[in-house]
């Protein structure tokens, strides 16, 4: 057994005695993401457009973070409507970044290890480099609309007579603490990815002006503040939903009293 295989039967066995049967849904639902993903980089070498092909199986992959969570249903619909749109933002945001950046291609640092091989492979990189920010972007998204979608209803539950209004402002609170969180995460873990980089850069005294138009440096930090962004943009849509779909259930429910 190697490293990787022995690391996911732990990760495998936490997973069970933290979550119960949950924790298997959770682990298969992580093997079918990293299949997906497979699939895709394999579809965008047989010459299938990228983006178009991103935007797919994002919202596969979205279905599979969200459905095989352990949340319930109310709150799996509205995370998962939630992380599509933002999806789809941040997938045009992921176009204009490339468009102004030009980040598309690899960076000089490569240069050496991909000198020896043929760039004539017929594949568009500026569209592959919108698919993999778009993607970056879908764990840090969905994780944020399920956090607060679920935050919400136990509110709600807890508190019946709580106000839209109340509720947008506990949604507010609790998508802050959400915000932080997010943001260090994926700020340590570009970080972490890339601290032999760093060193690197250092070593060879690059300076601040040119470590910001190093394409790889850019590239990375683009997809960081994208995943941020859609973070951000999560959280207030996700509250105006639990929100407005916790008043049209009042509503409905006083109707059907009415004509009882």
């Amino acid at each position: 057994m190697d490293v990787i295989s022995a690391l996911g039967l732990v990760l495998l066995v936490l997973l069970v005695a933290v979550c119960g049967k949950s924790g298997l849904t959770i682990f298969f639902g992580l093997v079918l993401n990293f299949v997906l993903l497979f699939i895709t980089v394999t579809i965008f070498g047989l010459g299938a457009p990228p983006i178009i092909t991103t935007l797919l199986v994002s919202a596969v992959i979205l279905a599979v973070i969200v459905f095989f969570s352990a949340a319930g249903n109310r709150v799996t619909r509205i995370a998962y409507v939630v992380s599509l749109t933002v999806m789809m933002v941040l997938c045009g945001l992921a176009w204009l970044i490339q468009y102004f950046a030009n980040i598309q291609g690899f960076g000089n640092e490569v240069g050496e290890d991909i000198g020896g091989f043929s760039l004539l492979i017929g594949v568009p990189f500026g569209q592959i480099v919108v698919a993999i920010l778009t993607l970056s972007a879908l764990g840090a998204v969905a994780e944020a609309s399920i956090a607060v979608t679920s935050g919400l209803f136990e509110v709600a539950d807890t508190v019946p007579n709580i106000t839209p209004s109340q509720l947008f402002a506990d949604g507010q609170v609790i998508g802050g603490k959400i915000i932080g969180t997010a943001l260090n995460t994926l700020f340590f873990g570009f970080f972490g990815s890339y601290l032999a980089l760093f060193i690197w850069f250092v070593q060879l005294k690059y300076s601040p002006g040119l470590l910001l138009n190093d394409k790889l440096f850019i590239s990375e930090a683009a997809s960081v503040l994208l995943s941020t962004m859609g973070v951000v943009a999560t959280v207030p849509l996700s509250t105006w939903v639990v929100s407005w779909s916790l008043r049209h259930g009042k509503a409905d429910k006083k109707k059907k009293e009415v004509k009882e």
